[in-house]
């Protein structure tokens, strides 16, 4: 019944909007419009910025900006979605987009304006916001890790490049391996292990919902990532507690070469000791292995609640927060990555060495299983992957494990 009165609306919406189009826009009747963020205090106040001068582009429309915490946030928006709470735009974790599709409480974009609205932006951030061929986002920013490197440390241990490969990895960490310093960070966090998995052709599942975790290339990524343990050239803690202080820490102060991290992280490390000068932070791809390459490329898109009464502004709202000079005035103050491919080769970004580190990771990212249940994988496989990695399961019981778990969330879908 609710899907029949939600589809009765949106004609009406149309039909209104169909008549008025003729009418301009100060002509227009106010719509106030709610927009839901997971963003810190920081990058909120720039929403705002950017939305007061949307605001005086279009003064039919006001904005009143929520902030959300992450972690509730997704709980939250399909509560208020089927309480019918008022909220229009949501800032959602790209993971979460294949719920809400399912569930029929977002709109395909692709319904409500061109395709080409969405041509300029970087494939593989597009894709992330895709569901069984519709867009269903505009994505505001990515998020894909890549290997930073300490460049003093390699230049002093004689080498002139970062590892290519992941045997080239491991012979490298070997050799920045020390007394008081140690070659890479390997973390318990699944999210960090995906790079390897993809490196040696295995995978998680696929998007039909293949389970991939257990296969014979899936087993050789967390092998060779023992092996990093088991070769001393990782970090010589018993324990992960504490893992992205201690990783953060340890490569800010100079005791590890090289960690993955992604963009988020640039903003702290420049504050540390051993990159006073950013020109010492080296920003690389992950390296290949034997089965591929790879990084998930994660993030956050604007997506629009289906029982909006205003589609249409709404719309314009999102084109306007995730457009060419959004993007590129978002990149300049937080590191972030730009979502459109145009913002990379603006002159203000151009030059900018840790966006452009990041964005030849970008050529080589893929997406994370596309399926409804998809951020939910993560809760069995991160504490197997920590048993693996201390010996307290083998790989192959750990996989198993992990594959017991996910058959199981299958079977709930």
């Amino acid at each position: 019944m609710r899907r029949q009165l939600a589809v009765i609306g949106i004609i009406a919406v149309l039909l209104s909007l169909a008549a008025c189009s003729g009418t301009s826009s100060k002509d227009k009747q106010p719509v106030t419009l709610t927009f839901w963020t997971t963003t810190p205090s920081p990058e909120t106040a720039f929403f705002q910025e950017r939305i007061n001068a949307f605001e005086k582009e279009h003064p039919n429309i006001k904005v009143n900006i929520a902030m959300h915490e992450f972690p509730f946030a997704t709980n939250e928006f399909k509560t208020a979605v089927l309480g019918d709470q008022e909220v229009d735009i949501f800032r959602a974790d790209n993971t979460w987009i294949p719920e809400y599709a399912n569930l029929n409480i977002i709109y395909p974009l692709n319904t409500l304006g061109p395709r080409a609205d969405s041509s300029g932006f970087v494939s593989s951030a597009l894709d992330a916001a895709t569901y069984q061929g519709n867009i269903y986002g505009f994505p505001s920013v990515m998020e894909v890790p890549a290997l930073l490197y300490n460049k003093r440390i390699l230049r002093e241990a004689g080498f002139t490049r970062p590892p290519q490969t992941m045997d080239e990895l491991l012979k490298m960490a070997k050799a920045l391996t020390g007394k008081e310093r140690y070659g890479l960070y390997v973390t318990e966090d699944s999210y960090f292990s995906l790079p390897y998995l993809w490196a040696f052709g295995g995978d998680m599942i696929s998007d039909q919902g293949h389970i991939q975790i257990a296969s014979v290339r899936s087993k050789q990524a967390f092998e060779f990532m023992l092996k990093l343990r088991r070769e001393g050239v990782t970090q010589p803690y018993d324990n992960f507690n504490n893992w992205h202080y201690t990783m953060m820490n340890d490569f800010t102060e100079g005791r590890s070469a090289m960690m993955i991290n992604g963009p988020w992280a640039i903003h702290d490390v420049l504050k540390g000791k051993e990159f006073q000068n950013p020109d010492n932070i080296g920003i690389a791809p992950i390296p290949r292995g034997p089965g591929g390459q790879g990084s998930p490329i994660g993030g956050h898109s604007l997506v629009i609640n289906k029982y909006s009464r205003h589609p249409k502004e709404s719309y314009e709202l999102i084109r306007y927060l995730t457009s060419t000079e959004t993007e590129i005035l978002q990149s300049e103050r937080f590191k972030t990555l730009p979502t459109q491919q145009a913002a990379y080769t603006d002159p203000r970004l151009a030059s900018d060495l840790l966006v452009q580190g990041f964005r030849a990771q970008l050529d080589v990212a893929k997406t994370q299983p596309k399926i409804p249940l998809s951020s939910k994988l993560y809760m069995d496989f991160t504490p197997n992957l920590n048993a693996m990695l201390f010996g307290k399961e083998s790989v192959d019981e750990g996989v198993r494990k992990i594959e017991s778990s996910w058959q199981n969330l299958l079977e709930m879908q």
